[in-house]
């Protein structure tokens, strides 16, 4: 090639790359300055729309205030809010008008919740501040919207989406008024009713929602479970409407066998139950209403082959863990599985307190169950059940200031449960057992408060066997026999295992003198009559009745021997052994009792008597003078006042406190009756006829007036008196023996005169 020709080759090849070099150069340019282009285009972009938006909103907001204000709503409304006078009507219809507007907007949407989140911020802070004050001031929604039954719906709604629940409570009440079949209004009360736990509202809602729809299974199955939870057996009724229906579930079925077990039909429930398992065998309320059932009927293998198989399927039961609990107490070699169930029982929520306290006491771990109490006492002052609980053992222990001080120290919410009044009421009981007076006759007065906190205890529970008991035992004490009878079968079948209903019912025979019937009761209670004391009580008391002295003193002293301290058997021995003549032991049972009860007069009482007894006059004049200086108006006390005077030789004295008694009792044939004695003893025979009579008028049963009425007559004639009354003796006791030798004598005296 030639060297020109290569010289231009070489040339023009410079030249292409010098040209590609520039070209490729200018495109990278060219691509950073679109860059650069496109990302100030998106800034600019970001700008406007932050801008745009920013007059949107402004407009929106001139847009609404516009709209609202009109002619200058808004500033009339805020002047009715800063100038709201609560007991001005014109104010409550300043605030309606103001709240109407908003309302009507409400509607707007498909519901009244929808629409309020789509208001603007100037209705919404508007709307809120208007029920705010109408709720503050309790203006009455009826004045505010009239009869417009819509708006109050309207209003309740808007009231409990800001929280003003009271005032929305009361629109609705007043739209169900003006409109009672309004499904809407219904509903929303059924709500209401449901979130607050009042069954009773909940059930008048759910009856009128029920008229609209009768076959609705889910507002029968509601009733069903609220009937149940009432107590209403009527439950069953909607029960048996859902399996017509078929739509009866498992769940519905443990329902009815639970109606059937409260209805008293264990047998009925049970097949119920077991029907309601083939449907569903992981149901579990059946489960536990199985072994419930089974536990009821004694049958307690099943009861825990059923409980055991219900905590397999779910181990956090409480229920159920209480259940094995009760199951597995019940055998001494179970104790401590028993024990262990309820300690988890409790820990998983169960309010058992008192079982496991009561558990942990008996396997003597007595610190143990008090510490375990008054911790739950010290997280929850206001339980209740603790503190009664924690009172009742005090109680036991004899320590009766503590146990009170409990009660006195409890807030105002611990006083919401049944047990509080129920404990309270036995407090009293016992200050009453301590202040009888010398007749062993209670102090009416603290009966009665007791009985009003045992009432206080059933308008709390009327499911309570406990305070039925208590009512029972007070309504004994107060001589209403068929009143305290009803109390206490209805606390029996409330609760058929509470042996203590027994006791009391035993009790209750032998105040009626139906002695045999008591002796059967006792009996039939024996085997589960844990507590000893109390039966060989119950039958000392029987034995007493019949005039076996001998058999009562020894079941007293059975009871002494256990327990020393025990009040009314040491009582009753005293008394017992006064009827038989053995004052010594009378004597020292009194003062016994009043070393530890000083206030306690019946003791007081015996131990004068049994000084009188002994002969020990002064000593008796002593122990008297001193039941009078406490209590001057004492009538047993006075009348042994005047035998005591009048054996010190002291008859000028002893017809005070006779006529004294006399007065302030004239109903009480001793009183007469120890009055006739002292004019005997005078000589004025027909004073002491006078007061005899009296006595007999009194209580024409009064063996021993008829007997000395009849011996002054015998003596001073006539003997057609006489005779009449050696006959009133003989009415009382036919086999008496001094009134047929006396009337023998009469009628052999007659037959000689003819």
């Amino acid at each position: 090639m030639e060297p020109l020709t290569s010289a231009l080759i070489a040339l023009l090849a410079f030249t292409i790359a010098g040209a590609t070099y520039v070209i490729q150069k200018m495109n990278r340019r060219l691509l950073e300055m679109e860059d650069i282009s496109t990302e100030s285009s998106m800034a600019i972009e970001h700008d406007v729309s932050i801008l745009n938006e920013a007059l949107h909103g402004l407009l929106d907001e001139t847009d609404a205030s516009r709209q609202l204000n009109g002619s200058d709503a808004l500033l009339k409304a805020k002047r009715a809010l800063a100038a709201i006078d609560p007991t001005s009507d014109d104010s409550v219809l300043e605030i309606s008008s103001h709240l109407i507007p908003i309302l009507d907007r409400l509607h707007l949407e498909d519901t009244v919740s929808e629409s309020y989140r789509r208001l603007d911020g100037n209705r919404r802070d508007l709307l809120r501040d208007l029920v705010s004050v109408a709720s503050m001031n309790s203006f009455s929604p009826a004045m505010m919207f009239g009869t417009n039954d819509l708006m109050l719906r309207t209003f309740a709604e808007a009231a409990l989406i800001l929280g003003e629940r009271d005032i929305a409570i009361s629109a609705l009440i007043e739209s169900e008024r003006l409109a009672p079949r309004n499904e809407s209004t219904l509903r929303l009360l059924v709500k209401l009713a449901r979130e607050s736990g009042d069954d009773v509202a909940l059930k008048v809602r759910l009856d009128r929602l029920l008229e609209i729809h009768p076959d609705d299974e889910t507002l029968l199955r509601e009733r069903a479970h609220v009937l149940s939870r009432m107590g209403d057996l009527s439950a069953e009724r909607d029960s048996r409407r859902l399996e017509a229906l078929g739509v009866q579930t498992a769940s519905d079925r443990a329902l009815l066998a639970g109606l059937r077990e409260r209805a008293g039909d264990p047998a009925t429930a049970l097949e119920e139950a077991e029907a309601a398992l083939k449907e569903d065998p992981l149901n579990l309320d059946a489960l536990f209403l199985k072994a419930r059932l089974h536990h009821i009927r004694g049958e307690n293998t099943r009861s825990l082959q059923a409980v055991e198989a219900l905590l397999d399927l779910d181990r956090q039961n409480g229920p159920g863990w209480t259940l094995r609990a009760r199951i597995l107490e019940l055998e001494a070699e179970h104790l401590d599985e028993a024990l262990k169930s309820i300690i988890h029982a409790v820990a998983i929520g169960e309010p058992e307190w008192v079982l496991k306290a009561d558990l942990l006491m008996r396997s003597n771990r007595l610190e143990d169950a008090l510490e375990s109490l008054y911790s739950v006492l010290e997280k929850d002052p206001t339980n209740g059940i603790v503190r009664a609980y924690l009172s009742l053992l005090k109680m036991s222990e004899g320590e009766i200031e503590e146990s009170s001080t409990l009660l006195h120290e409890a807030p105002q919410s611990a006083w919401e449960v049944a047990d509080m009044h129920i404990q309270r009421g036995r407090l009293i009981l016992y200050a009453a057992d301590r202040s009888r007076d010398g007749t062993g006759v209670h102090d009416r007065g603290l009966i009665r408060g007791a009985l009003s906190f045992f009432d206080s205890a059933l308008e709390r529970d009327r499911e309570n066997a406990l305070a039925w008991l208590g009512k029972g035992r007070t309504q004994r004490q107060l001589g209403e026999i068929q009143e305290a009878e009803d109390c206490l079968v209805r606390a029996g079948r409330l609760d058929p295992n509470e042996t203590m209903i027994r006791v009391e019912l035993a009790l209750l025979r032998i105040d009626q003198d139906r002695l045999q019937d008591a002796e059967r009761i006792i009996h039939e209670a024996e085997s589960a009559l844990n507590d000893t004391n109390v039966l060989h009580y119950v039958k000392g008391l029987i034995a007493a009745g019949r005039g076996n002295n001998d058999e009562a003193r020894r079941r007293f002293d059975d009871v002494l021997v256990r327990d020393p301290s025990h009040v009314r058997a040491r009582l009753n021995r005293a008394t017992t052994a006064m009827l038989v003549g053995d004052y010594p032991v009378a004597l020292e049972d009194s003062e016994r009792l009043l070393d530890v009860h000083s206030e306690l007069d019946l003791a007081r009482i015996i131990r004068a008597e049994a000084l009188m007894g002994l002969k020990q006059w002064d000593w008796a004049e002593i122990a008297l003078q001193e039941i009078l200086d406490r209590k001057p108006q004492h009538v047993p006390a006075l009348i042994s006042m005047g035998i005591t005077l009048c054996a010190l030789d002291r008859a000028e004295e002893a017809l005070s406190p006779l006529d004294e008694a006399i007065r302030l009792s004239p109903d009480n044939p001793d009183a007469w009756h120890m009055r006739a004695q002292f004019y005997i003893e005078q000589g004025t025979l027909s004073a002491a006829l006078s007061d005899l009579e009296a006595a007999i008028r009194v209580d024409a049963r009064h063996i021993d007036s008829l007997l000395h009425a009849a011996a002054i007559l015998h003596e001073t004639g006539p003997s057609d008196k006489a005779e009449l009354a050696w006959r009133r003796v003989l009415d009382i006791e036919p086999t008496h023996r001094l009134a047929r030798t006396r009337l023998t004598e009469i009628e052999n005296s007659s037959i000689k005169t003819r």
